[in-house]
């Protein structure tokens, strides 16, 4: 099958082409792997109209990655799928309708919402399609829905109304319990040259050869202002050699110049990022400057751990604040205090590291002009 998978342009006042989506990459990389053609249309890169690219490729199937402030970007885009050419299944991901499936499943340009991990679920979509296609060659968008034909009935973790208008919420997908299993992201089918690089307001990296990496999912924290609180509490994380050989790859055969680790929580497994620390240092690849984008837990960031990864190459590295009062940082479970914040800044400045600090202005609880960030614990952080 042929399989277009789309990031929606940001409406953003700051410039997001930093880096190629990191979960089309994978979805890109799985539906390959299956033995389809795919395509990735990245709007805030590209110059050539959709609606030329959609009559020119004619997808089977499309995906559509969403977060909050796309989401509404992402169903225009639909719209604009289903006038171009009609019948084709369309299939939306991401934070936002993981959380609010029914909200997209509602919308009549969105046939199949995925919710959460997608890869495994994707690719159960695709076998679905592909063999309803075959036995019918005029195989639509319509028919997948028809509430007579079941066919969606065994696929775990999708939400979508069927014809009649019931919606469906199928229960979650589980986890993949082996994420070594997974294929390498496919940056190959991104148009590379166009892109910035991870944190373009502090940095600038000639060439725009910045690659993200993932070395783990999920998180064990439940913090309140965090999607990770309403998805399956499983923590898995890569082997560090897994990890080290996708590593190594970036940096010989895409000459990667920067690497960002894009984990929720990285440092749960402390031992596994020494060894991804030796790993690094004894392939002599630690010469790439590389950062943790999200951050990492300050209560799990001792100076040991945090000098072994600046030798590793570890540029800069960013903690979760949140806010600078007590009582609201129990309130959002957090689970931390502020005294343990402060040595994790103060541990990554001793070896030498940046830091970024992740502030949240406007937590319940807060009030104007005394928000957080202007807590003297933030300053003194």
């Amino acid at each position: 099958m042929r399989v277009l998978l789309i990031n929606p342009k940001f409406r953003l006042p700051i410039d997001t082409r930093t880096t190629p989506h990191l979960g089309l990459a994978y979805l890109g990389a799985v539906t390959e792997r299956r033995g389809d053609m795919c395509k990735i249309y990245d709007a805030d890169v590209e110059d050539e109209p959709l609606a030329d690219v959609l009559r020119q490729f004619r997808p089977d199937v499309v995906g559509i990655t969403a977060n909050t402030p796309q989401v509404k970007q992402a169903w225009r885009t639909a719209q604009l799928i289903k006038q171009v050419i009609p019948g084709t299944p369309i299939i939306i991901g991401g934070p936002h309708p993981s959380v609010l499936s029914e909200e997209s499943a509602m919308r009549p340009e969105i046939d199949i919402v995925v919710r959460g991990e997608g890869e495994a679920i994707w690719v159960e979509l695709l076998d679905v399609i592909d063999m309803a296609k075959q036995a019918d060659p005029d195989f639509t968008a319509e028919d997948l829905l028809d509430p007579e034909a079941h066919l969606l009935d065994t696929v775990f973790g999708i939400t979508y109304r069927t014809s009649d208008g019931k919606i469906h919420l199928n229960p979650d997908h589980p986890p993949i319990p082996n994420l070594d299993d997974l294929p390498w992201p496919a940056y190959h089918l991104f148009k590379m040259e166009r892109y910035t690089n991870l944190q373009p307001a502090t940095d600038h990296v000639d060439g725009a050869r910045s690659f993200s990496i993932l070395t783990s999912r999920g998180c064990p924290y439940r913090c309140t202002f965090c999607s990770q609180s309403i998805m399956p509490q499983k923590w898995r994380c890569r082997s560090a050699q897994n990890v080290a050989d996708e590593w190594e790859h970036l940096v010989r055969d895409y000459g990667a110049q920067e690497i960002g680790v894009l984990d929720d929580s990285a440092n749960i497994r402390v031992d596994r990022l020494h060894e991804l620390a030796d790993e690094l240092i004894r392939r002599k690849i630690n010469h790439v400057p590389w950062i943790f984008v999200n951050g990492i837990r300050a209560n799990l960031a001792s100076k040991e751990l945090l000098s072994h990864l600046k030798e590793a190459g570890l540029k800069r590295v960013a903690f979760g604040v949140e806010t600078g009062d007590p009582d609201i940082m129990l309130s959002i479970d957090k689970r931390i205090d502020h005294d343990t914040i402060r040595q994790a800044f103060q541990n990554a400045k001793e070896v030498g590291l940046e830091t970024i600090g992740f502030f949240i202005i406007g937590l319940p609880g807060g009030h104007r002009g005394d928000d957080g960030a202007h807590h003297p614990v933030c300053h003194r952080a």
